[in-house]
């Protein structure tokens, strides 16, 4: 039996839209204006087109899982897909290079119906030709979260080189927490206010921002970082949510200031005095979450696994003890 993905977009997750062309389901995590204001660059325009967070989300009993995707564009040579089994058990599928098509097939495991998400990968662009289950199996949509939670940020968010889509920092948190998410991170951004208006267009419950490394490593100068964060603050604050944000995570034993003579805990202090002015806003601070250590990191600057997972676990009980989350 092979799911309408057009017609049921309840079973969709993290996508802003939805199309049928080309014998493909194209799934867009950004609105026209959000893409149009990556365009600007080619490395930012691929990645954000670049599938993150999107999930395929249902309950089934069957026993088979068939799915048949196309690949464009990519930022990172990692074409992984994750299917999730009650938000445990974990199978990854996915060429080990670069091709239009690929396919694959799989036993679910038997347990009467199962709670199954799909995590399309995070740095490359995918479309789904089509999933398929097994012939008379029930298929119903997840039962409704509670809330949904916008990430928005650079690459660390977007999961830059995490070793699977459900390996990201917000994929492992809205697991262990039972909420929907939107990704809005883009590999490369700094912060910039319009997006924060941008993002008014979704609907979510709490947000989350987590700027500040490529502000550092471009060299910004402070007054300019400074308002672009006064400006994302000031517009996300007007919905009254949960909001947090979260200083630069370390830059593995770095020590050295940027080219401009700044170091990345200026950046820090500049968004704790912008926070101030917010009272909605509550800081987390990027380094109890992720250790200043190399093994945590696959270059330093971007988390691997085990700092994603390190992000996720300290992250959580950051917003558990903020009693506002």
């Amino acid at each position: 039996m092979n799911i309408d993905l057009l017609n049921n977009d309840n079973l969709i997750f993290g996508a802003a839209s939805v199309e049928f062309s080309d014998e493909m389901f194209r799934f867009y995590r950004m609105t026209e204006e959000l893409q149009e204001f990556y365009n600007s660059e080619d490395k930012l325009r691929i990645r954000a087109y670049c599938p993150s967070g999107v999930r395929i989300g249902f309950i089934s009993d069957t026993s088979t899982l068939a799915m048949e995707v196309g690949y464009g564009d990519f930022s990172r040579s990692n074409f992984n897909i994750d299917v999730v089994i009650d938000g445990s058990e974990k199978m990854t599928f996915g060429p080990p290079e670069k091709t239009s098509r690929f396919s694959f097939s799989m036993e679910i495991p038997p347990g009467g119906e199962r709670r199954i998400e799909i995590y399309l990968p995070a740095m490359a662009v995918c479309w789904v030709k089509g999933i398929d289950i097994e012939d008379g199996a029930t298929l119903y949509p997840l039962p409704e979260y509670n809330k949904r939670v916008m990430f928005i940020g650079d690459s660390i968010t977007q999961g830059m080189v995490a070793s699977t889509p459900a390996m990201t920092f917000p994929a492992q948190l809205s697991q262990t927490m039972d909420f929907d998410f939107h990704n809005c991170g883009v590999g490369g951004a700094t912060i910039k206010g319009m997006v924060g208006r941008m993002v008014q267009e979704f609907e979510w419950d709490d947000v989350i921002v987590a700027y500040g490394v490529n502000d550092f490593s471009q060299a910004r100068q402070l007054p300019s970082f400074e308002e672009d964060a006064r400006l994302m603050l000031n517009s996300l604050c007007d919905r009254d949510k949960g909001c947090f944000i979260i200083t630069p995570i370390p830059w593995a034993t770095r020590k050295a200031p940027n080219e401009i003579g700044l170091y990345l805990e200026d950046y820090r202090q500049s968004l704790r005095k912008i926070a101030a002015e917010f009272p909605h806003f509550k800081v987390i601070e990027g380094t109890d979450l992720v250790p200043d250590d190399p093994a945590f990191f696959v270059d330093d600057v971007h988390p691997n696994d085990l700092g994603m997972s390190s992000y996720a676990d300290n992250l959580q009980k950051q917003l558990e003890q903020s009693g506002s989350f």
